[in-house]
């Protein structure tokens, strides 16, 4: 759906969006309406060059729906957040602030792309629920390929209406301020508290809350006004006459449903049943797009909780590092497998595993076997060959030595690695590390 305001230009509707936006309303539980419309919203604003915005308020693609909240985000009570309905709509320029003091410019590279709004129903208390409700969403639309979801990127934003009700004697008070765009978990539970704390103070002296749009200053923590709040009859909504009805047939939906991966709620149980992963590693899996398949392809014939530690730990310790997503890594299933399978047969050790994955997410094609084979890599398992090793360590640093014996244990990790690195990491530390003590205990018998 684009419109850039050009006279002659009128808006078109992208088929693709009406497919993603039925993946998104399936996945959240909701009812895909056989038919729906777009509606003008009549607004002047500098984000928005038409002076309208083309949506769906009367007849939107989806319907219904819930998000569920838990012990497993954290709760000690659980809650169904209902879904109201999923909109597709137009988007607004984007306002970058503080770039030139006292403006605010306009980047229209977005103006009139079309995105998917997920509204909810009012049944949200706290900063913390809205939290884990923004974020639990945000694992479920990466889970089934809506969006990559990057709050940093704006791939997905959130607006969050915050009201705090006051009662007396005889009356309740409290009016919906909204705060937009918000492009963070951290900064969605701290806006909240921030604007909530504003409310109650208004509510408090006796004043009144404003129905607003709001901003907020991160750095201040503290909401600023955006631009009075207008109702909705203040906006005109009226059918848009360039962009004809959606129809769906149920034949349709079907397919829809039937392309949909495996949910997460299904996910999670199945992999503790199946594998008996920690929630932990569950979790972490789960909202990386692509790890679960990774992890089950990988798994086979092998301990999937080793399996499973070592790609929430050491890959995504890598993905961390070089900013990237599993998806688009280098690494293959196979040189993953390859890698594990020398490490668990003691054909390489855990330093040299991490060099591999290092290289094959550097690029590398050359399978496991082939890079041992060019490293001349083997695992010095003879215990005479490292107590020889160590024997000469410890000859080369008599004060370490004489600190472990005086009771300073931490010379034991500066021992061990100087032992590793004269082994150049062919010895398992868990070798060295027995065989240093060995040696020390000989000391202190002597």
């Amino acid at each position: 759906m684009v419109d850039a305001s050009i006279p002659g230009s009128l808006p078109r509707l992208n088929p693709q969006c009406v497919d993603i936006a039925a993946r998104a309303i399936l996945g959240l539980n909701g009812q895909v309406q056989h038919m729906s419309s777009f509606d003008r919203k009549h607004y002047f604003y500098y984000d928005q060059p038409l002076g309208y915005q083309i949506t769906q308020h009367f007849y939107p693609i989806g319907r219904g729906g819930f998000i569920e909240l838990g012990p497993d985000e954290g709760f000690d009570y659980t809650k169904r957040v209902r879904i109201h309905q999923v909109q597709l709509e137009q988007d607004t320029a984007k306002s970058v602030h503080g770039v030139s003091p006292g403006h605010v410019l306009i980047d229209l590279n977005r103006a009139g792309v079309a995105l998917i709004e997920v509204v909810s129903d009012p049944d949200i208390d706290t900063a913390e629920e809205a939290t884990q409700f923004v974020r639990k969403m945000q694992m479920l639309l990466r889970h089934i390929g809506v969006s990559n979801c990057n709050m940093e990127d704006g791939s997905i934003r959130c607006d969050v209406n915050v009201s705090v009700y006051h009662r007396d004697s005889d009356r309740l008070s409290g009016t919906r301020c909204e705060l937009k765009n918000l492009n963070s978990l951290k900064v969605i539970r701290n806006a909240i508290d921030a604007e909530a704390t504003r409310q109650k103070g208004l509510l408090a002296a006796g004043g009144v809350v404003d129905q607003e749009t709001r901003g907020f200053n991160a750095q201040k923590g503290v909401t600023y006004l955006s631009r009075s709040k207008e109702s909705a009859p203040d906006y005109r909504y009226m059918p848009d006459p360039d962009i004809p009805e959606v129809r769906i047939s149920d034949s349709w939906i079907k397919r829809v449903q039937s392309m949909l991966p495996e949910l997460p709620e299904a996910t999670r149980l199945r992999l503790g049943k199946q594998y008996g992963l920690s929630r932990e590693d569950i979790e972490t899996m789960i909202n990386e797009p692509g790890c679960v398949s990774f992890f089950e392809r990988s798994v086979s014939g092998r301990d999937p909780k080793r399996v499973a530690a070592w790609i929430t730990s050491e890959v995504f310790g890598q993905l961390s590092y070089r900013a990237q997503r599993l998806a688009n890594s280098l690494l293959t299933v196979e040189q993953f497998c390859g890698m594990f399978d020398a490490l668990s047969s003691g054909l390489i050790t855990s330093a040299q595993a991490k060099q591999l994955l290092i290289e094959f997410m550097d690029g590398e094609k050359r399978s496991a076997s082939e890079m041992i084979k060019v490293h001349g890599w083997k695992v010095i398992s003879d215990d005479a060959q490292i107590r020889d090793i160590v024997s000469k360590i410890l000859d080369s640093h008599p004060k370490e030595v004489a600190g472990y014996l005086k009771g300073q244990k931490r010379r034991l990790n500066f021992l061990v690695g100087k032992a590793m690195a004269a082994t150049k990491g062919q010895a398992r530390p868990q070798d060295v590390s027995r065989i240093v003590k060995e040696l020390l205990e000989v000391s202190i018998s002597v």
